[in-house]
């Protein structure tokens, strides 16, 4: 027979299931600022780990990676002195090999010297951002749907803390 704490682990381990699987069904809607933060943290992470070449005053940053459907995951940006950044994330091979032009463009921004969306930018909501978003993350906050956040240590349980100043006596 099960124990009713059980019966409540097994509830309670299928609501979270059920939860994750309506936000995969219907994922939050960011707001044209998340896609700004999003679209920085992109440019960050081309800075520092992207392939970079300057073709006179412009400068060019290229970060790719492999699709197991077949084609790869493009991310490249351009960049015009201070005054203009533009970030481009395509696919190429995969569904996107039937595509007239053989790509296909999840997300193009453009950003003037105050960091903001200097032209609407143009994006479209996939698997490709949680993909990306998970390099993004730091690693305890890859498993998002369970975990919350980081939680302290209580006090009482460090090592040290509330122990006498000297060592008890040896028996």
């Amino acid at each position: 027979m099960i124990s009713l704490v059980e019966l409540q682990r097994l509830f309670h381990e299928w609501r979270q299931r059920i939860k994750r699987v309506q936000a995969i069904m219907q994922p939050p809607v960011w707001s044209e600022e998340e896609w700004r933060q999003f679209a920085q943290a992109l440019t960050l992470l081309l800075q520092q780990h992207g392939t970079a070449w300057a073709n006179g005053e412009v400068q060019y940053w290229d970060l790719r990676w492999q699709l197991r459907e077949g084609g790869e995951l493009i991310c490249q940006a351009e960049q015009h002195g201070a005054e203009r950044l533009s970030l481009v994330v395509a696919q190429t091979g995969g569904f996107a090999a039937e595509a007239q032009s053989g790509s296909y463009t999840w997300l193009w921004a453009e950003f003037g010297a105050d960091g903001h969306f200097s032209r609407d930018p143009y994006w479209v909501d996939g698997s490709w951002k949680d993909a990306l978003i998970s390099l993004l993350l730091p690693y305890q906050y890859r498993a998002n749907f369970y975990i919350e956040a980081p939680a302290e240590t209580p006090q009482h349980l460090l090592l040290g803390h509330g122990t006498p100043e000297e060592p008890p006596p040896a028996h």
